[in-house]
Protein backbone atom coordinates (compact mmCIF):
# COMPACT_ATOMS: atom_id res chain seq x y z
CA UNK A 1 0.00 0.00 0.00
CA UNK A 2 2.75 2.32 1.13
CA UNK A 3 4.62 1.66 -2.32
CA UNK A 4 1.36 2.79 -3.83
CA UNK A 5 0.80 5.42 -2.06
CA UNK A 6 4.56 6.56 -3.37
CA UNK A 7 4.06 5.46 -6.94
CA UNK A 8 0.96 7.90 -6.89
CA UNK A 9 3.47 10.64 -6.77
CA UNK A 10 6.01 9.92 -9.13
CA UNK A 11 7.42 11.47 -12.30
CA UNK A 12 5.27 8.10 -13.89
CA UNK A 13 2.05 8.86 -12.51
CA UNK A 14 2.11 12.61 -13.42
CA UNK A 15 3.29 11.44 -16.45
CA UNK A 16 0.71 9.24 -17.49
CA UNK A 17 -1.94 12.51 -16.15
CA UNK A 18 0.05 14.20 -18.99
CA UNK A 19 -0.38 12.13 -22.16
CA UNK A 20 -3.81 11.52 -20.62
CA UNK A 21 -4.28 15.03 -21.67
CA UNK A 22 -3.06 14.81 -24.83
CA UNK A 23 -5.15 12.00 -25.87
CA UNK A 24 -8.64 14.53 -25.13
CA UNK A 25 -7.45 17.25 -26.90
CA UNK A 26 -6.94 14.59 -30.11
CA UNK A 27 -9.29 12.32 -29.55
CA UNK A 28 -12.43 14.56 -27.51
CA UNK A 29 -11.44 17.98 -27.98
CA UNK A 30 -10.69 18.24 -31.74
CA UNK A 31 -14.49 16.83 -32.27
CA UNK A 32 -17.47 18.73 -32.00
CA UNK A 33 -18.19 21.91 -30.32
CA UNK A 34 -17.21 22.97 -27.02
CA UNK A 35 -17.32 26.21 -26.97
CA UNK A 36 -20.85 26.03 -24.66
CA UNK A 37 -19.56 23.50 -22.73
CA UNK A 38 -17.66 26.06 -20.25
CA UNK A 39 -19.51 25.68 -16.92
CA UNK A 40 -20.15 21.61 -17.42
CA UNK A 41 -16.38 21.52 -17.17
CA UNK A 42 -16.04 23.76 -14.10
CA UNK A 43 -18.60 21.12 -12.90
CA UNK A 44 -16.75 18.44 -13.81
CA UNK A 45 -13.09 19.39 -12.81
CA UNK A 46 -14.64 19.93 -9.13
CA UNK A 47 -16.58 16.69 -9.31
CA UNK A 48 -12.71 15.24 -10.00
CA UNK A 49 -10.88 17.55 -7.04
CA UNK A 50 -14.15 16.26 -4.72
CA UNK A 51 -14.22 12.17 -5.31
CA UNK A 52 -10.64 11.90 -6.17
CA UNK A 53 -9.53 13.50 -3.32
CA UNK A 54 -12.13 11.75 -1.06
CA UNK A 55 -11.49 8.40 -2.23
CA UNK A 56 -7.07 8.82 -1.95
CA UNK A 57 -8.25 9.55 1.72
CA UNK A 58 -10.71 6.50 2.19
CA UNK A 59 -8.31 4.55 0.30
CA UNK A 60 -4.65 5.03 1.31
CA UNK A 61 -3.62 7.14 4.34
CA UNK A 62 -3.31 10.54 2.49
CA UNK A 63 -4.87 13.40 4.97
CA UNK A 64 -7.18 16.04 3.20
CA UNK A 65 -4.46 18.25 2.53
CA UNK A 66 -1.86 15.67 0.95
CA UNK A 67 -4.89 14.13 -0.96
CA UNK A 68 -5.77 17.46 -2.64
CA UNK A 69 -1.88 18.03 -2.97
CA UNK A 70 -1.75 15.39 -5.14
CA UNK A 71 -5.32 15.69 -6.88
CA UNK A 72 -3.72 19.36 -8.07
CA UNK A 73 -0.57 18.40 -9.06
CA UNK A 74 -2.18 15.63 -11.68
CA UNK A 75 -4.86 17.95 -12.39
CA UNK A 76 -2.21 20.70 -13.29
CA UNK A 77 -0.36 17.64 -15.15
CA UNK A 78 -3.01 16.85 -17.44
CA UNK A 79 -4.31 20.87 -17.98
CA UNK A 80 0.02 20.59 -19.04
CA UNK A 81 -0.36 17.93 -21.89
CA UNK A 82 -3.97 19.24 -22.67
CA UNK A 83 -2.08 22.86 -23.27
CA UNK A 84 1.21 21.89 -25.31
CA UNK A 85 -0.36 19.42 -27.31
CA UNK A 86 -3.24 21.91 -28.62
CA UNK A 87 -0.69 24.94 -28.76
CA UNK A 88 2.00 22.80 -30.86
CA UNK A 89 -1.09 21.63 -33.01
CA UNK A 90 -2.43 25.14 -33.69
CA UNK A 91 0.83 26.56 -34.21
CA UNK A 92 2.65 23.38 -36.56
CA UNK A 93 0.01 20.90 -37.80
CA UNK A 94 -3.02 22.58 -37.95
CA UNK A 95 -4.92 22.28 -41.11
CA UNK A 96 -5.49 26.48 -41.62
CA UNK A 97 -1.27 27.00 -41.05
CA UNK A 98 -1.44 27.22 -45.09
CA UNK A 99 -3.44 30.16 -45.01
CA UNK A 100 -1.74 33.53 -44.24
CA UNK A 101 -1.62 35.87 -41.03
CA UNK A 102 0.19 36.45 -37.91
CA UNK A 103 1.60 33.69 -36.27
CA UNK A 104 -0.24 34.71 -32.76
CA UNK A 105 -3.49 34.31 -34.56
CA UNK A 106 -2.81 30.68 -34.88
CA UNK A 107 -2.38 29.86 -31.31
CA UNK A 108 -5.79 31.50 -29.60
CA UNK A 109 -8.44 33.77 -30.76
CA UNK A 110 -7.66 36.03 -27.99
CA UNK A 111 -4.68 37.63 -30.45
CA UNK A 112 -8.01 38.70 -32.57
CA UNK A 113 -9.96 39.50 -29.05
CA UNK A 114 -7.11 41.85 -27.74
CA UNK A 115 -6.98 43.92 -31.06
CA UNK A 116 -10.86 44.25 -30.56
CA UNK A 117 -10.24 45.19 -27.02
CA UNK A 118 -7.32 47.20 -27.48
CA UNK A 119 -7.80 49.22 -30.23
CA UNK A 120 -11.95 48.97 -30.08
CA UNK A 121 -11.62 49.75 -34.07
CA UNK A 122 -10.72 45.83 -35.44
CA UNK A 123 -12.21 46.52 -38.78
CA UNK A 124 -9.15 48.68 -39.37
CA UNK A 125 -7.05 46.22 -37.79
CA UNK A 126 -8.75 43.76 -40.43
CA UNK A 127 -8.27 45.77 -43.16
CA UNK A 128 -4.45 46.54 -42.43
CA UNK A 129 -3.65 42.65 -42.45
CA UNK A 130 -5.98 41.99 -45.66
CA UNK A 131 -3.27 44.82 -47.11
CA UNK A 132 -0.34 42.60 -45.80
CA UNK A 133 -1.39 39.11 -46.32
CA UNK A 134 -4.27 39.41 -48.94
CA UNK A 135 -7.49 38.43 -49.54
CA UNK A 136 -7.38 35.27 -47.67
CA UNK A 137 -5.72 36.17 -43.72
CA UNK A 138 -6.31 33.99 -40.55
CA UNK A 139 -6.97 36.11 -37.29
CA UNK A 140 -7.85 32.90 -35.05
CA UNK A 141 -7.30 28.82 -34.33
CA UNK A 142 -10.30 28.63 -36.93
CA UNK A 143 -11.05 32.25 -37.77
CA UNK A 144 -10.47 33.64 -41.41
CA UNK A 145 -11.57 37.00 -43.11
CA UNK A 146 -12.43 36.18 -46.03
CA UNK A 147 -12.48 38.78 -49.17
CA UNK A 148 -15.26 37.92 -51.12
CA UNK A 149 -19.19 38.50 -51.33
CA UNK A 150 -20.43 34.98 -50.80
CA UNK A 151 -20.17 31.65 -49.78
CA UNK A 152 -22.21 28.44 -49.23
CA UNK A 153 -21.91 29.05 -45.09
CA UNK A 154 -24.13 28.09 -41.91
CA UNK A 155 -23.99 29.78 -38.69
CA UNK A 156 -20.87 29.99 -36.56
CA UNK A 157 -20.92 29.16 -32.79
CA UNK A 158 -20.81 32.92 -32.07
CA UNK A 159 -24.70 32.47 -32.56
CA UNK A 160 -24.80 30.78 -29.48
CA UNK A 161 -23.65 33.68 -26.96
CA UNK A 162 -27.09 34.37 -26.05
CA UNK A 163 -27.94 30.62 -24.80
CA UNK A 164 -30.03 29.80 -23.39
CA UNK A 165 -31.85 32.51 -25.41
CA UNK A 166 -32.36 31.57 -29.00
CA UNK A 167 -33.35 34.61 -30.99
CA UNK A 168 -34.24 33.81 -34.47
CA UNK A 169 -31.02 35.22 -36.20
CA UNK A 170 -29.25 33.22 -33.42
CA UNK A 171 -31.33 29.92 -34.94
CA UNK A 172 -28.90 27.91 -36.86
CA UNK A 173 -31.16 25.02 -37.22
CA UNK A 174 -32.11 26.30 -40.93
CA UNK A 175 -35.92 24.04 -40.43
CA UNK A 176 -36.55 26.23 -36.95
CA UNK A 177 -35.33 29.30 -38.70
CA UNK A 178 -37.90 28.68 -41.82
CA UNK A 179 -40.50 27.52 -39.03
CA UNK A 180 -39.95 30.79 -36.66
CA UNK A 181 -39.50 33.41 -39.37
CA UNK A 182 -43.04 33.38 -40.56
CA UNK A 183 -43.94 35.13 -37.61
CA UNK A 184 -41.62 37.78 -38.37
CA UNK A 185 -42.70 37.82 -42.15
CA UNK A 186 -45.81 38.44 -41.38
CA UNK A 187 -44.47 41.33 -39.09
CA UNK A 188 -43.14 42.84 -41.72
CA UNK A 189 -45.83 43.03 -44.73
CA UNK A 190 -46.27 46.30 -46.45
CA UNK A 191 -49.30 46.61 -45.19
CA UNK A 192 -47.59 46.23 -41.30
CA UNK A 193 -45.08 48.50 -42.49
CA UNK A 194 -48.07 51.10 -43.53
CA UNK A 195 -49.70 50.39 -39.99
CA UNK A 196 -46.60 51.16 -38.13
CA UNK A 197 -45.92 54.58 -39.81
CA UNK A 198 -48.08 57.11 -37.93
CA UNK A 199 -46.06 54.91 -34.54
CA UNK A 200 -42.66 56.18 -36.37
CA UNK A 201 -43.89 59.67 -37.21
CA UNK A 202 -44.98 60.38 -33.88
CA UNK A 203 -41.73 59.81 -32.20
CA UNK A 204 -39.73 61.32 -35.53
CA UNK A 205 -41.67 64.62 -34.59
CA UNK A 206 -40.08 64.45 -31.05
CA UNK A 207 -37.04 64.24 -32.61
CA UNK A 208 -36.74 66.95 -34.65
CA UNK A 209 -38.79 69.06 -32.00
CA UNK A 210 -35.68 68.57 -29.60
CA UNK A 211 -33.33 69.32 -32.51
CA UNK A 212 -35.04 72.79 -32.94
CA UNK A 213 -34.78 73.33 -29.11
CA UNK A 214 -31.07 73.00 -29.19
CA UNK A 215 -30.31 75.25 -32.15
CA UNK A 216 -27.10 77.52 -31.49
CA UNK A 217 -26.48 75.14 -28.62
CA UNK A 218 -24.04 71.99 -28.50
CA UNK A 219 -26.29 69.13 -29.60
CA UNK A 220 -25.34 65.36 -28.94
CA UNK A 221 -26.90 63.61 -32.15
CA UNK A 222 -25.56 60.47 -31.80
CA UNK A 223 -27.27 60.04 -28.44
CA UNK A 224 -30.56 61.60 -29.30
CA UNK A 225 -30.44 59.31 -32.49
CA UNK A 226 -30.30 56.61 -30.10
CA UNK A 227 -33.29 57.42 -27.50
CA UNK A 228 -35.04 58.05 -30.61
CA UNK A 229 -34.71 54.52 -32.29
CA UNK A 230 -34.98 52.79 -28.83
CA UNK A 231 -38.19 54.66 -28.54
CA UNK A 232 -39.78 53.38 -31.66
CA UNK A 233 -38.58 50.17 -31.16
CA UNK A 234 -39.79 49.86 -27.46
CA UNK A 235 -43.07 50.95 -28.73
CA UNK A 236 -43.23 48.36 -31.57
CA UNK A 237 -42.15 45.76 -29.25
CA UNK A 238 -43.34 46.09 -25.91
CA UNK A 239 -46.60 48.47 -26.88
CA UNK A 240 -44.80 50.80 -25.08
CA UNK A 241 -42.08 53.76 -25.44
CA UNK A 242 -39.21 54.13 -22.97
CA UNK A 243 -39.52 57.95 -23.38
CA UNK A 244 -36.21 58.98 -23.48
CA UNK A 245 -37.49 61.92 -26.43
CA UNK A 246 -39.47 63.18 -23.84
CA UNK A 247 -37.29 62.89 -20.48
CA UNK A 248 -34.04 63.02 -22.06
CA UNK A 249 -32.94 60.81 -19.46
CA UNK A 250 -31.67 57.59 -20.65
CA UNK A 251 -33.58 54.47 -19.55
CA UNK A 252 -31.99 51.77 -17.47
CA UNK A 253 -32.43 49.65 -20.32
CA UNK A 254 -30.76 51.37 -22.27
CA UNK A 255 -27.46 51.50 -20.28
CA UNK A 256 -27.95 47.93 -19.78
CA UNK A 257 -28.23 46.96 -23.51
CA UNK A 258 -25.14 49.14 -24.03
CA UNK A 259 -22.98 47.50 -21.72
CA UNK A 260 -23.73 44.30 -22.45
CA UNK A 261 -23.65 44.76 -26.27
CA UNK A 262 -20.61 46.26 -25.37
CA UNK A 263 -18.98 42.91 -23.98
CA UNK A 264 -20.57 40.91 -26.25
CA UNK A 265 -19.01 42.90 -29.34
CA UNK A 266 -15.73 42.97 -27.55
CA UNK A 267 -15.47 39.14 -26.56
CA UNK A 268 -17.72 37.77 -29.63
CA UNK A 269 -14.74 35.69 -30.36
CA UNK A 270 -14.57 33.49 -27.14
CA UNK A 271 -17.88 31.95 -27.27
CA UNK A 272 -16.92 29.89 -24.30
CA UNK A 273 -16.27 33.03 -22.12
CA UNK A 274 -19.93 33.97 -22.02
CA UNK A 275 -21.46 31.04 -20.23
CA UNK A 276 -18.74 31.35 -17.77
CA UNK A 277 -19.62 35.40 -16.88
CA UNK A 278 -22.99 34.90 -17.28
CA UNK A 279 -22.63 32.46 -14.31
CA UNK A 280 -20.90 34.60 -12.24
CA UNK A 281 -22.35 37.08 -9.43
CA UNK A 282 -21.70 40.40 -9.73
CA UNK A 283 -19.51 40.12 -12.47
CA UNK A 284 -23.36 39.28 -14.57
CA UNK A 285 -25.48 42.09 -13.08
CA UNK A 286 -25.78 44.10 -15.83
CA UNK A 287 -26.64 40.79 -17.68
CA UNK A 288 -29.38 39.71 -15.10
CA UNK A 289 -30.97 42.83 -14.81
CA UNK A 290 -31.00 43.19 -19.34
CA UNK A 291 -32.71 39.72 -19.06
CA UNK A 292 -34.53 40.36 -16.33
CA UNK A 293 -36.20 43.54 -17.93
CA UNK A 294 -36.96 41.48 -21.25
CA UNK A 295 -38.87 38.81 -19.04
CA UNK A 296 -40.95 41.19 -17.27
CA UNK A 297 -41.57 43.38 -20.76
CA UNK A 298 -43.01 40.07 -22.32
CA UNK A 299 -44.72 38.97 -19.60
CA UNK A 300 -46.43 42.16 -18.95
CA UNK A 301 -47.06 42.17 -22.90
CA UNK A 302 -48.72 39.20 -23.11
CA UNK A 303 -50.93 39.86 -20.35
CA UNK A 304 -52.16 43.47 -22.31
CA UNK A 305 -52.95 43.54 -25.72
CA UNK A 306 -51.86 46.57 -27.59
CA UNK A 307 -55.13 48.27 -29.33
CA UNK A 308 -53.22 48.46 -32.05
CA UNK A 309 -50.82 45.26 -33.83
CA UNK A 310 -47.11 45.42 -33.26
CA UNK A 311 -44.12 44.10 -34.00
CA UNK A 312 -44.32 42.04 -31.35
CA UNK A 313 -48.35 40.86 -31.88
CA UNK A 314 -47.35 37.87 -35.09
CA UNK A 315 -44.07 36.21 -32.67
CA UNK A 316 -46.37 36.01 -29.62
CA UNK A 317 -49.30 34.74 -31.53
CA UNK A 318 -47.14 31.78 -32.97
CA UNK A 319 -46.36 30.94 -29.44
CA UNK A 320 -49.57 31.27 -27.84
CA UNK A 321 -50.74 28.94 -30.35
CA UNK A 322 -48.57 26.15 -29.08
CA UNK A 323 -50.12 23.65 -27.40
CA UNK A 324 -47.47 22.61 -24.13
CA UNK A 325 -44.78 25.72 -24.58
CA UNK A 326 -41.16 24.66 -23.40
CA UNK A 327 -38.89 26.59 -21.17
CA UNK A 328 -36.94 27.05 -23.96
CA UNK A 329 -39.99 28.24 -26.02
CA UNK A 330 -40.25 31.13 -23.58
CA UNK A 331 -36.83 32.04 -23.76
CA UNK A 332 -37.12 31.95 -27.56
CA UNK A 333 -39.63 34.39 -27.32
CA UNK A 334 -37.57 36.39 -25.11
CA UNK A 335 -34.95 36.17 -27.80
CA UNK A 336 -37.02 37.73 -30.27
CA UNK A 337 -37.90 40.64 -28.13
CA UNK A 338 -34.23 41.39 -27.51
CA UNK A 339 -34.15 40.72 -31.15
CA UNK A 340 -36.61 43.44 -32.20
CA UNK A 341 -34.98 46.32 -29.77
CA UNK A 342 -31.42 45.82 -30.43
CA UNK A 343 -31.61 44.83 -34.05
CA UNK A 344 -34.02 47.98 -35.10
CA UNK A 345 -32.75 49.81 -32.48
CA UNK A 346 -28.80 50.14 -33.17
CA UNK A 347 -28.37 49.49 -36.30
CA UNK A 348 -30.65 52.32 -37.50
CA UNK A 349 -29.25 54.48 -35.08
CA UNK A 350 -25.36 53.99 -35.97
CA UNK A 351 -26.26 54.01 -40.00
CA UNK A 352 -28.57 57.57 -39.39
CA UNK A 353 -25.77 58.96 -37.19
CA UNK A 354 -23.16 58.07 -39.63
CA UNK A 355 -25.60 59.30 -42.76
CA UNK A 356 -25.77 62.84 -40.40
CA UNK A 357 -22.04 63.01 -40.19
CA UNK A 358 -21.55 62.27 -44.03
CA UNK A 359 -23.59 64.93 -45.04
CA UNK A 360 -21.93 67.69 -42.32
CA UNK A 361 -18.79 66.77 -44.19
CA UNK A 362 -20.31 67.19 -47.19
CA UNK A 363 -22.23 70.44 -47.66
CA UNK A 364 -22.73 70.45 -51.11
CA UNK A 365 -24.47 66.86 -51.07
CA UNK A 366 -26.62 68.26 -47.94
CA UNK A 367 -27.73 71.37 -50.37
CA UNK A 368 -28.78 68.93 -53.10
CA UNK A 369 -30.66 66.69 -50.91
CA UNK A 370 -32.13 69.36 -48.81
CA UNK A 371 -33.55 70.39 -52.61
CA UNK A 372 -34.77 67.24 -52.96
CA UNK A 373 -36.90 67.08 -49.74
CA UNK A 374 -38.25 70.13 -50.08
CA UNK A 375 -39.63 69.47 -53.28
CA UNK A 376 -41.10 66.24 -51.58
CA UNK A 377 -42.60 68.48 -48.83
CA UNK A 378 -44.26 71.01 -51.13
CA UNK A 379 -45.91 68.36 -53.35
CA UNK A 380 -46.57 65.78 -50.38
CA UNK A 381 -49.74 66.75 -47.40
CA UNK A 382 -48.35 63.81 -45.87
CA UNK A 383 -44.75 61.76 -45.23
CA UNK A 384 -45.52 57.55 -46.24
CA UNK A 385 -42.60 55.02 -46.60
CA UNK A 386 -43.97 54.41 -49.79
CA UNK A 387 -43.45 57.73 -51.17
CA UNK A 388 -40.00 58.47 -49.66
CA UNK A 389 -38.53 55.36 -50.32
CA UNK A 390 -39.39 57.09 -54.72
CA UNK A 391 -36.38 59.84 -53.13
CA UNK A 392 -33.59 58.69 -55.32
CA UNK A 393 -30.95 60.90 -54.29
CA UNK A 394 -31.79 60.30 -49.94
CA UNK A 395 -31.41 56.66 -50.89
CA UNK A 396 -28.30 57.28 -52.94
CA UNK A 397 -27.09 59.07 -49.85
CA UNK A 398 -28.40 56.33 -47.47
CA UNK A 399 -26.26 53.65 -49.75
CA UNK A 400 -23.43 54.85 -49.89
CA UNK A 401 -22.96 56.19 -46.42
CA UNK A 402 -23.85 52.26 -45.60
CA UNK A 403 -21.05 51.39 -47.86
CA UNK A 404 -18.45 53.63 -46.22
CA UNK A 405 -19.71 52.96 -42.62
CA UNK A 406 -21.50 49.23 -42.80
CA UNK A 407 -23.96 48.36 -39.78
CA UNK A 408 -21.41 44.96 -39.12
CA UNK A 409 -18.08 46.64 -40.49
CA UNK A 410 -15.96 43.24 -39.20
CA UNK A 411 -19.25 41.37 -41.00
CA UNK A 412 -20.88 38.43 -39.21
CA UNK A 413 -19.25 34.76 -38.62
CA UNK A 414 -20.09 32.20 -40.73
CA UNK A 415 -18.90 28.41 -40.53
CA UNK A 416 -18.18 26.37 -43.45
CA UNK A 417 -20.10 23.10 -44.40
CA UNK A 418 -18.40 20.01 -43.31
CA UNK A 419 -17.10 19.03 -46.90
CA UNK A 420 -15.62 22.25 -47.07
CA UNK A 421 -15.94 24.79 -49.79
CA UNK A 422 -14.17 26.43 -53.00
CA UNK A 423 -13.85 29.64 -53.12
CA UNK A 424 -12.47 31.78 -56.11
CA UNK A 425 -10.13 28.63 -56.43
CA UNK A 426 -9.51 28.34 -53.09
CA UNK A 427 -10.51 25.24 -50.65
CA UNK A 428 -11.99 26.18 -47.44
CA UNK A 429 -11.74 23.41 -44.84
CA UNK A 430 -15.07 21.85 -43.26
CA UNK A 431 -16.05 23.45 -40.07
CA UNK A 432 -13.98 26.75 -40.53
CA UNK A 433 -15.60 29.78 -39.37
CA UNK A 434 -15.16 32.97 -41.19
CA UNK A 435 -16.57 35.92 -42.15
CA UNK A 436 -17.03 38.62 -45.15
CA UNK A 437 -15.46 42.07 -43.74
CA UNK A 438 -17.71 44.71 -44.96
CA UNK A 439 -15.72 47.57 -44.31
CA UNK A 440 -12.72 46.20 -46.50
CA UNK A 441 -14.64 45.02 -49.36
CA UNK A 442 -16.45 48.47 -49.40
CA UNK A 443 -13.08 50.13 -49.64
CA UNK A 444 -11.32 48.12 -52.26
CA UNK A 445 -10.63 49.76 -55.24
CA UNK A 446 -11.39 46.48 -57.01
CA UNK A 447 -15.13 47.31 -55.99
CA UNK A 448 -15.74 50.58 -55.91
CA UNK A 449 -13.73 53.72 -58.10
CA UNK A 450 -12.40 56.46 -55.26
CA UNK A 451 -13.77 53.49 -52.65
CA UNK A 452 -12.95 56.04 -49.38
CA UNK A 453 -14.96 59.03 -51.06
CA UNK A 454 -18.31 59.69 -50.08
CA UNK A 455 -19.76 60.11 -53.47
CA UNK A 456 -23.80 59.09 -53.41
CA UNK A 457 -24.23 59.91 -57.20
CA UNK A 458 -22.08 56.33 -58.06
CA UNK A 459 -25.62 55.17 -56.97
CA UNK A 460 -27.42 57.64 -59.88
CA UNK A 461 -26.02 59.33 -62.45
CA UNK A 462 -22.57 57.71 -61.89
CA UNK A 463 -22.69 53.70 -62.16
CA UNK A 464 -19.13 53.71 -63.24
CA UNK A 465 -17.76 54.34 -59.79
CA UNK A 466 -19.46 51.12 -58.92
CA UNK A 467 -17.00 47.79 -60.47
CA UNK A 468 -18.37 44.91 -58.33
CA UNK A 469 -22.06 45.67 -56.90
CA UNK A 470 -22.38 42.03 -55.90
CA UNK A 471 -20.48 42.73 -52.82
CA UNK A 472 -22.78 45.10 -51.19
CA UNK A 473 -25.27 43.98 -48.81
CA UNK A 474 -25.47 46.49 -46.13
CA UNK A 475 -27.83 44.42 -44.08
CA UNK A 476 -26.38 40.96 -45.34
CA UNK A 477 -27.66 38.36 -47.41
CA UNK A 478 -27.68 34.44 -47.59
CA UNK A 479 -29.90 31.28 -47.68
CA UNK A 480 -31.27 32.39 -43.66
CA UNK A 481 -30.97 36.27 -44.05
CA UNK A 482 -32.48 38.29 -41.06
CA UNK A 483 -35.69 39.96 -41.39
CA UNK A 484 -34.04 43.94 -41.97
CA UNK A 485 -35.62 45.49 -39.27
CA UNK A 486 -33.37 48.66 -39.22
CA UNK A 487 -34.32 49.51 -42.74
CA UNK A 488 -38.10 48.75 -42.27
CA UNK A 489 -37.68 51.41 -39.79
Amino acid sequence: MLLTEAYLQTPQAFGAAFILGVLVHIFVLRKGEWDLWTVKLIKIWATYEVTVSLFLTQLYSFSVWQALSVTNKWFASFITGLSISILTYRAFFHRLNRFPGPFLARLSTFYATYLTVDQEHMYLEVQKLHEKYGDIVRIGNSFRPIHAPSSPVIKSPFYGITHPWVMLLSERRRKEHAIRRKAWDRAFTTKALRDYEHRVLKYTKLLTDRIDEAKGKPFNVALWVNFYTFDIMGDLAFGKSFDMLESGVEHNFFTESHKTQGFMGAFRRLVWFFPLVSSIPIVNSSFLAFQAYIRNQVETRRKNKPAEPDVFSSILEDYDAMENPTQQDFDNLCGDAHLIVIAGSDTTSSSTTCLLHNLVLHPDVLAKLQAEIDEYKNTHDEYDLVSLSKLQYLQACIDESLRLYPVVPSGVPRMTPPEGMQLDGVYIPGDTIIHSPSYTMYRDERCFEKPNEFIPERWTTKPELIKDASVYAPFHTGKVPVITVARSS
